[in-house]
Formats: structure tokens, sequence, C-alpha cells
């Protein structure tokens, strides 16, 4: 039995992380060491990312809620004086919108064959089921 946080620490976040990762590079032009610093990860990690070896479970780019909260983790963390603690509640916001939004059932069930995600209220956790999906608050 696979727990919905395992799936959340080993694609959702992994592939968030490579979001940022990009975007930081691409965008700001810091260095990998620089960009593993800021994240909190390895270089190696972000070399990982770069190389598409790591966090390509799943594409989370496809949604415009957290493409835009990648953004703006990034541009968080390329300033000169990076608000961390922003960075990880939008990350966190990040995981649990993900969570929440049954984004991962597709991928929980490939991962665990013979799992229905059918009626699963997992991911949920305390929430009741007819509560809907989450928005990301992704301020400016």
């Amino acid at each position: 039995m696979i727990h919905p946080y395992e799936i959340v620490s080993k694609s959702a976040l992994p592939a968030f992380r490579a979001m940022i990762s990009k975007r930081l590079t691409d965008n700001y032009n810091l260095t990998q060491q620089q960009v593993a610093t800021r994240l909190g990860v390895t270089q190696a990690s972000v070399c990982n990312y770069a190389r598409k070896a790591r966090g390509m479970m799943i594409d989370l780019e496809i949604d415009e809620n957290i493409a835009k909260a990648a953004d703006r983790v990034a541009e968080l963390l390329a300033s000169d004086k990076p608000d961390q603690r922003e960075a990880l509640r939008l990350m966190t916001e990040v995981c649990d919108y993900v969570r929440f939004n049954h984004t991962l059932c597709g991928l929980h069930e490939e991962l665990e064959p013979g799992f229905s995600s059918e009626g699963c209220f997992a991911c949920l956790g305390s929430l009741p089921p007819d509560s809907g999906t989450i928005k990301l608050k992704v301020g400016v």
C-alpha cells in the first residue's frame, strides 16, 4: 500500500523543484550550486533535474496554477535576500494542492497495480469527500 504522502514526496515535490530549478537557471541565470543552496538540495539533484533524470514522474507544468506558483517561488528565491519562508509556504501549498485535487491518482494507480482510486478519499485527509478542490494562493 503506497501512502499519498510517499507519492507527493517522491514525485510531486521533485517535479515542482525541477520546475523551480529550471526557472532559476534559465530566467535568473543562477548556477546549479546557487539553485541547490536556495532550494536546500544538493547540486547533484539540480543536475539531475536539468538532465530530466529526476522530477519527471509527473508533469505539473500542465497545471497553470502550479506553473504560476513555480514562477513565484523562483522569483522569491532569485532575489538578493531570498524569502525562504514564503517559498517554503508556497511549496507546501503546491504539495497540498496536488494531493487534494487528485492530481496524483493516475500515478498512484500506475505505481500500485490493482489499486483503484475510484471512491478513494485518502488524499483528502480530514476534509469531507464533497469538499471539492482547493485553490492555490499565489500572491505577488
